[in-house]
């Protein structure tokens, strides 16, 4: 059975077996049992006791051991995407994508606590060498992790990475939809010794363990992966204590073509992102509008595009888009797509359950056209394979439109001409805004704004978080 890992060591979980189901098949792959919420409340004290040492070893010792936990999930590579791949659903491909995400967050983090100064500011109604006033960075404390099933690794690496380079310690838990490859870094992190108690993953039962971890008075520092709706439970669970909070939400992403863009790379774009991880990605296009001169081109561009998308499982040759998590997603997605036919959308492909494929939680990728803001698709988060359409006319209506929503996560646009990009990115109220397809690293800033978030992942400005100020006024 499939271990927690608590203050150092593989426990087995004292709560309810669960089982996790791989979405592909349907078939149970693993059983775990649950932790409760007396072991979240071990693991937390465990990261407490941890603290007053670990907040105290030398950089270069934190550092040392981000690397030897790195090399060690590097030596299992393919065991672990393997097995992400199972547990999510995800093509090879992608899970490698997602295990890689983790390992360049590791690998930054080193480097990047390198650069966490501190300073001086003078006095400035005395004399230099009379008052000194000098303001450091010191490690908060121990963090709650909350992390989501869509990119189990990647997320896991936005919290491990700060964490031991700061000299913070945490409490992870994953989701229970997917589990597996991250309570597997609870094994590595025991295997290579890393100190008892500055990492502890466990899972189980969110309606336990979610109000067990928050309501403790124990954590500085609640981060979570999530929905708004799961955001603003923790911030309530949480009110026990003064903690701070990091939490990346929802999303409705706006993507605006205009009619310079280049419409190969706005078509291949939309078509990538929507099918790669099956939609599953809460800074996916949701609203696509395209310029009405441009249209029924580009429309016909995403169809010629999406007809080459392989769907498959696992490590099968070929395969770009795997099934949903659950069931119960998928069907959502069905649910989504009949209310837009019924408003008036055009269904120009997919939306199916493939044949073949009526194991496990497959469907698939859907092209609407003629959507309209009235639809589910458009007030919801889609967070599936639905590629929704509709055209504009005018560039100041178009971005009234894109932020008529309460989210604030990704927004994107395709064009060239630099006034009307000037002109979006002054009116886009979201944290992140991409244009023509730009990428990006674990060194920008995962930032949502509105109901999409506080704080951020990834980069220097996601490390400080992780510190408090202190501050010392010497008369020597």
């Amino acid at each position: 059975m499939v271990k927690q890992y608590i203050d150092g060591m593989l426990v087995d979980g004292l709560g309810e077996p669960f089982g996790v189901c791989d979405p592909a098949t349907g078939e149970e792959i693993a059983t775990i049992g649950a932790a409760t919420a007396q072991q979240a409340e071990a693991a937390l004290l465990a990261a407490q006791r941890a603290f007053s040492s670990w907040s105290k070893t030398t950089m270069d010792e934190r550092v040392a051991w981000l690397h030897k936990f790195r090399n060690a999930l590097l030596a299992e590579k393919d065991f672990i995407c393997d097995l992400l791949s199972r547990e999510t659903g995800k093509p090879f491909r992608v899970a490698v994508e997602d295990f890689d995400w983790c390992t360049d967050c590791l690998q930054f983090y080193a480097e990047e606590v390198r650069r966490v100064y501190g300073t001086s500011l003078p006095c400035y109604n005395r004399p230099y060498g009379n008052t000194y006033h000098i303001v450091e960075k010191r490690p908060l404390g121990v963090i709650v992790g909350h992390l989501a099933w869509n990119y189990p690794l990647g997320n896991a690496g936005f919290k491990i990475g700060p964490t031991i380079a700061s000299g913070c310690t945490c409490v992870l838990k994953p989701s229970s939809d997917a589990p597996l490859a991250t309570l597997y870094m609870g094994e590595i992190a025991h295997r290579i010794g890393l100190p008892a108690g500055v990492l502890n993953i466990l899972a189980g039962p969110v309606e336990e363990l979610g109000p067990a971890l928050n309501s403790s008075t124990i954590p500085k520092m609640i981060t979570l992966i999530g929905s708004s709706r799961s955001g603003r439970m923790v911030m309530a669970q949480g009110a026990t204590s003064i903690k701070r909070y990091s939490l990346e939400l929802g999303g409705n992403a706006p993507c605006i073509v205009m009619e310079d863009a280049d419409l190969a790379l706005a078509a291949k774009s939309i078509v990538d992102k929507k099918t790669s991880n099956s939609g599953q990605m809460c800074t996916d296009y949701n609203r696509i509008y395209i310029h009405e001169s441009i249209y029924e081109r580009m429309t016909g561009l995403v169809l010629e595009n999406l007809r080459q998308v392989k769907l498959g499982k696992h490590r099968e040759e070929g395969n770009t888009m795997g099934p949903m998590i659950t069931r119960a997603a998928r069907d959502r997605m069905f649910e989504l797509l009949a209310d837009a036919k019924q408003r008036g959308a055009r269904l120009l492909c997919g939306g199916e359950t493939p044949a073949g494929y009526e194991q496990g939680n497959w469907i698939t990728p859907a092209l609407l056209a003629d959507v309209t803001e009235d639809m589910r698709v458009s007030r919801e988060e889609i967070f599936g394979p639905i590629i929704a359409l509709r055209p504009y006319r005018d560039l100041s209506e178009v971005l009234r439109l894109a932020v008529d929503t309460e989210y604030g996560l990704a927004s994107y646009l395709f064009g060239h001409d630099a006034r009307k990009l000037s002109q979006a990115f002054e009116a886009l109220e979201f944290g992140e805004v991409f244009v023509n397809d730009a990428g990006g690293g674990p060194q920008l800033p995962h930032v949502g704004v509105k109901q999409s978030g506080i704080g951020c992942d990834s980069s220097a400005w996601s490390l400080d978080e992780y510190y408090e100020l202190r501050r010392i006024a010497m008369i020597p």
